[in-house]
């Protein structure tokens, strides 16, 4: 009997298999212990790890957006001319304690060329109260140690445009820039600071951006390594050690991952490897059999469904019908992919376009206006441009308040962005109460008739503005310069032509439309020579 088994087909293959069963047991076993669970354990360690860059990211991405803002209101004529003393409603104009609120300032600096402070504004972390002063006396003196720190940055780097890390009870991310007119050209008339704490309000958004949880402490005594990974019980942390300005104390940033999913994960694998070894033999067959009915064919048409979302085929119909997870991984997809769609939609909207207004921005116009130049010096076809100033805005917003001045903003805006589409031109806002329009195709002599239409039609809003000296309603000033191909006019040089001719405008007493001419240039008018 023995002598027939050991002959039979079938023994020989469940002998071998046997044995190669055992020795797939013992090499499991091995392999587990030397080799899987170490790189399970480093797999750990890295996805906190990725857990801790993610949140660093974060905290660049923060640092970048706050550099980004004091870049903007550093290079900023309005903010060059008040470093100056040239422009005494700057403050009024820009500063409020909402403001602070809203953007998560704590302190704004203005330093002089000579690097003393000629502005200070910004809420005592002590009392939350928001005050300004001119020096950093009485009021301002809660901010002395921060500003002494700003000053000796200043002295040891010029040139700024830098965002570093304080250390303070929250730590401050702090922003600097010098000060430039708008086209960044002439000496730096002063810098600018601008700080944000990293508070619990700070943590909080972090947190809801990233899905982590994050620490944050000041760390006293020097840490020679940047990362450190400790595991306590069921918790394994993650911390970077990140370097402060000036260099005396350390930030703590960190998150932390909990162990328990991970440590049952590694007690099922162990059951896994033993059921797999016992029941290998017996489901090898069915498994590769049903692999391709079930697996891999429905893979192979998800992956074409992935790569072709757009495309409608009877199999990616047949996919999104189906029950299992295959079918909800598709429909999951889909949704994703539609949804990813809407909010990138969504951030070109918002990056390139008006919130309270909804007209293209300064961004988008300034894009623009560089490819109609370009199309313009291509076909030779005129171009022209105009810049529009609601007249006497600052007296519509001190006598009926900021809120009715920006639905006034609102009702001109869709006013103008109803005349620009029926001329067919394009119009965005450019500054506070400041519009601006560029028109292809469009001589000097076209662009008054159709700056003639804007204002008409402004007219005939018949707005309310009691103060204005011009009318008992709302009007405008235009400004108009065409495109000089001849002379290779740039984009800030053709707006600029187009400023002095609106200020023409306003020196010939509002409620008109001016084409710049060359004489225009040594004319001595400037945004404090005529109240806005």
């Amino acid at each position: 009997m023995v002598r027939i088994f050991s002959r039979s087909l079938r023994f020989r293959f469940l002998a071998a298999l046997g044995g190669v069963l055992l020795l797939a047991l013992i090499s499991l076993g091995a392999l587990s212990q030397w080799v899987i669970f170490p790189a399970l354990h480093k797999e750990e360690r890295a996805v906190v790890m990725q857990e801790l860059e993610q949140i660093e990211r974060s905290l660049q991405i923060s640092q970048k957006e706050l550099l980004a803002q004091v870049r903007d209101w550093a290079i900023w004529d309005d903010t060059y001319e008040f470093i100056q003393g040239y422009y005494p409603g700057y403050t009024d104009t820009n500063f409020s304690q909402q403001m602070f609120e809203e953007m998560r300032y704590q302190l704004m600096v203005f330093f002089n060329a000579e690097g003393q402070v000629h502005f200070i504004a910004g809420i005592n972390p002590a009392t939350d109260l928001y005050t300004t002063c001119h020096t950093m006396e009485r009021e301002c003196g809660w901010a002395e140690g921060l500003i002494r720190t700003m000053q000796a940055s200043i002295e040891e780097d010029p040139q700024q445009g830098k965002s570093n890390l304080y250390a303070g009870s929250p730590p401050l991310m702090v922003a600097s820039n010098p000060i430039l007119r708008t086209d960044e050209s002439g000496p730096p008339q002063g810098w600018l600071f601008k700080v944000r704490p990293m508070d619990g309000a700070w943590r909080d958004i972090i947190e809801d951006y990233t899905g982590l949880p994050t620490t944050l402490s000041m760390v006293d005594a020097p840490i020679d390594k940047e990362v450190a990974v400790t595991i306590t019980g069921n918790t394994i942390q993650a911390q970077r050690y990140l370097p402060t300005y000036p260099h005396n104390e350390q930030i703590e940033l960190g998150t932390h991952l909990n162990r328990t999913s991970y440590l049952a994960s590694l007690e099922t694998f162990r059951y896994v490897l033993l059921w797999t070894a016992c029941l290998m033999l017996l489901v090898i067959a069915l498994v590769l059999f049903l692999l391709e009915r079930i697996i891999l064919k429905p893979l192979r048409t998800l992956t074409q469904f992935t790569q072709q979302v757009s495309v409608d085929s009877a199999d990616s119909a047949n996919l999104i019908k189906r029950t299992d997870e295959i079918g909800v991984l598709a429909r999951t997809f889909q949704q994703q992919f539609k949804h990813q769609k809407q909010l990138n939609a969504e951030l070109i909207e918002l990056s390139t376009h008006d919130a309270l207004t909804g007209l293209p921005n300064r961004r988008l116009f300034d894009q623009r206006l560089q490819e109609v130049i370009n199309i313009a010096l291509v076909t030779g076809q005129p171009l022209s441009v105009m810049m529009l100033d609601i007249d006497h805005f600052k007296l519509f917003n001190d006598h009926y308040g900021h809120p009715e001045g920006d639905t006034c903003l609102q009702r001109v805006a869709q006013t103008m962005h109803d005349v620009a589409t029926n001329q067919g031109f394009f119009i965005a806002r450019t500054g506070g109460e400041e519009f601006s329009a560029m028109l292809s195709a469009t001589s000097a002599t076209q662009a008054i008739e159709k700056s003639e239409a804007l204002s008409h039609a402004i007219d005939q809003l018949k707005y309310p503005h009691q103060l204005s000296p011009v009318a008992p309603h709302v009007t405008v000033s235009i400004g108009i310069c065409q495109f000089d191909s001849t002379a290779l006019m740039t984009p800030t040089a053709l707006m600029t032509a187009a400023d002095q001719a609106l200020y023409a405008a306003k020196a010939a007493g509002r409620h008109c439309s001016v084409v710049y001419t060359p004489s225009l240039a040594n004319t001595p008018f400037s945004s404090h020579n005529t109240p806005p």
